[in-house]
């Protein structure tokens, strides 16, 4: 449970004595706890093993896992169906034995642990026993994620060298198809049962040397011979999880025992969050920050129930499964605050009126007093919102990605929650700094948790440095038990993201505020997220745009509180008059080209055709652009003597035209949404 009764919210952070030096900033640590960092949440736990087995001997008879059962006959989804801790330490106990023996029996490896077991799964019970089950015999999990290709999927097959690969059985069709070009598979463990298909796909596998059994026969076989737990030391590793590879091929990011435990440590000081807390699993367990939040739920108590494995449905899912945890992305939270604005304050009649009056007297109670209720409108509107989340949910967190303080502040006072903001990167597992449990204040990603210390570094080149007023500004770098390993075969890379005093350079640019907290600002490369965490390179997308001749430049930009792109184009004349008075049917200039609607919705389709040829992803692709008639040019300023284009300064130069193209097209998409 939190314990900031007495925090002082005006000076969230201290500076380490002596520790300022030319170029950066002195070392910040939270000010709750500013002597040390902290490395674990309590003295029994060093590894994950031992989160799992202190919970078990607290809850052994309380429910762990859950999942709603789906009905065929009916076509509907039941009640959710629990197994106590007990039951889940019997199970990954056995799925654990069977899979060593798979290991010395079939894949004969010559490896007793630290090999590396796949994991290509939507979030279901089975991950988590996998994920358990791992760490009780020292294996590493990889989750493989596939929304940037199946080609990624191959690569981190062969690069995390993988032979023995747990999938939902949707995707076994997908791995046989690549066996091929995967030589060291020997294993697929299908999550779900076979029926019918398993004695094709069986045979097919067995093509390729390949041999696929069902999670419940491994489970089996683990019983039949049970193996002693082999259990990790903090610095064995516990998952790679691999980013998504914006500038190149994924990195494998190698996180330990010690990180995970770290930022449990971490998490238990910071939130609310107690024992018998529901907490619904839908962040992708493919992702560092899913698996961090589920594997310290289950660690402190809290019933974890998975939702149905469809995004649409989860708001039923809560509805039975009644959590009071919501830890999410700004993505989900902007639809949330979409679908109730739309249904209240934005409503006509006594409804809006009402919601309006509601909203706004409880904004200002909570400005003024902190508290997110309210004694008159929560009883007579406002406690119906809570509904949407099962009617129990007290508090929300969110990461991955900014989220608007418009947003943040509607959805704290119509749900009556706390709200909490994190940021960290996989490399710090998930975790650098979050806002502390209380501080009404937004716009900002609090200190830096008590695992970590940070420090602002000079970019001189961006015009970001430690001296500036009224704070100081620069990049990002993070030192404590929860900063990674490094990247799995790259140490290369490892030494350009960690120096040799530990610290990690983020590439994130940031500034410490009055109070203390951390605010972000822009990227140190040119490499920035959306709104639902997907990270954008803006320079390979131009130079694909850029393939297609009627274009002569392109400025690409995204804002991080979107989903999407847009774009400033400037056409090359040459092949674009010609190109539009054949579109129109008739004889235009240039001039009045560049201005004609129909023209510049047919060049973005024209666009985005090159774009999906050349591969560029939905999040990747232009929804909307500004067709420029003048060239970029060095006089500007807007771009450099080699013609390479000034981001910040581009952005500021366009940044009028930049907020209408967003303005209209969320404008056209809300009444396209309307008409459905």
């Amino acid at each position: 449970m939190s314990m900031f009764a007495n925090f002082d919210f005006n000076k969230q952070t201290v500076v380490v004595p002596d520790s300022k030096r030319p170029g950066q900033t002195g070392v910040y640590r939270n000010s709750f706890m500013p002597e040390n960092l902290i490395e674990k949440p309590c003295p029994e736990v060093s590894t994950v093993f031992d989160s799992f087995q202190y919970a078990v001997s607290r809850h052994a008879k309380k429910p762990c896992l859950g999942y709603r059962p789906f009905d065929d006959k009916t076509g509907n989804y039941g009640d959710y169906v629990w197994e106590t801790y007990e039951k889940v330490l019997e199970r990954f106990t056995n799925f654990g034995s069977g899979l060593v023996h798979i290991n010395d029996t079939v894949v004969k490896n010559g490896k007793k642990d630290r090999y590396t077991v796949g994991v290509w799964s939507i979030n279901k019970p089975e991950f988590q026993l996998i994920i358990q089950a791992n760490a009780a015999y020292n294996l590493i999990t990889v989750p493989l994620f596939d929304t940037l290709g199946h080609d990624i999927i191959e690569y981190c097959t062969n690069h995390a060298e993988l032979q023995i690969v747990c999938m939902t059985a949707n995707h076994i069709t997908s791995m046989l198809k690549l066996a091929s070009k995967i030589p060291q598979l020997r294993v697929i463990i299908s999550i779900d049962p076979l029926e019918d298909t398993a004695e094709c796909v069986k045979g097919w596998a067995s093509e390729y040397n390949i041999k696929i059994y069902e999670f419940s026969e491994v489970e089996t076989l683990g019983k039949e011979n049970p193996r002693k737990y082999n259990p990790p030391t903090p610095d064995d590793l516990f998952v790679i999880p691999y980013t998504s590879g914006t500038t190149g091929a994924p990195k494998g990011v190698m996180v330990s025992h010690k990180n995970m435990v770290a930022v449990f440590a971490s998490i238990s000081v910071a939130t609310p969050i107690k024992p018998g807390d529901v907490y619904i699993s839908y962040l992708p367990l493919a992702h560092v920050f899913g698996i961090n939040v589920e594997v310290f739920s289950i660690f402190w108590g809290c019933p974890v129930g998975y939702y149905r494995g469809d995004i649409f449905g989860i708001f039923d899912d809560m509805k039975v499964l009644k959590p009071n945890v919501f830890p999410s992305v700004p993505r989900i939270f902007n639809r949330v605050a979409a679908i109730l604005k739309s249904h209240t304050i934005e409503s006509t009649g006594i409804i809006g009126a009402l919601s309006r009056k509601a909203i706004k007297d409880k904004t200002e109670n909570f400005e003024k007093t902190g508290s997110v209720t309210h004694p008159i409108w929560d009883r007579i509107l406002l406690n119906k919102f809570r509904d949407f989340f099962g009617g129990r949910v007290k508090y929300f967190s969110t990461g991955g990605a900014p989220l608007a303080k418009d947003v943040m502040d509607f959805l704290r006072v119509a749900f009556s929650v706390s709200f909490q903001e994190g940021y960290g990167q996989t490399e710090t597992t998930g975790l650098g700094c979050a806002t502390m449990f209380g501080d009404a204040q937004p716009s900002h990603v609090g200190p830096p948790v008590c695992s970590s210390e940070l420090k602002l570094v000079d970019v001189p080149e961006m015009g970001y440095t430690s001296e500036d007023k009224p704070f100081p500004r620069g990049e990002i770098c993070v030192r404590g038990k929860g900063v990674m390993v490094g990247y799995f075969k790259d140490e290369k890379k490892t030494k350009e993201t960690i120096d040799q005093e530990g610290w990690l350079h983020s590439g994130d640019i940031g500034y410490i505020d009055a109070r203390g907290c951390v605010v972000i600002i822009d990227r140190k490369t040119s490499i920035f997220k959306l709104s639902q965490g997907e990270f954008i390179a803006p320079e390979k997308i131009e130079q694909i745009y850029l393939r297609n001749l009627l274009l002569a430049q392109l400025f690409v930009y995204g804002d991080p509180l979107k989903s999407y792109l847009v774009g400033i184009a400037v056409p090359n004349p040459e092949l674009f008059v010609p190109w539009a008075n054949d579109l129109l049917g008739e004889t235009y200039e240039f001039e009045e080209l560049v201005k004609n609607k129909e023209v510049c919705d047919a060049l973005l389709d024209n666009l985005n055709q090159v774009g999906i040829k050349y591969g560029l992803n939905g999040f990747e692709r232009l929804k909307a652009i500004y067709v420029e008639p003048k060239a970029f040019t060095p006089e500007d300023g807007i771009i450099t003597a080699t013609f390479k284009t000034k981001r910040p300064a581009m952005t500021k130069f366009y940044r009028k035209i930049i907020d209408q193209l967003y303005a209209d097209f969320d404008k056209s998409s809300q009444t396209v949404r309307a008409k459905l």
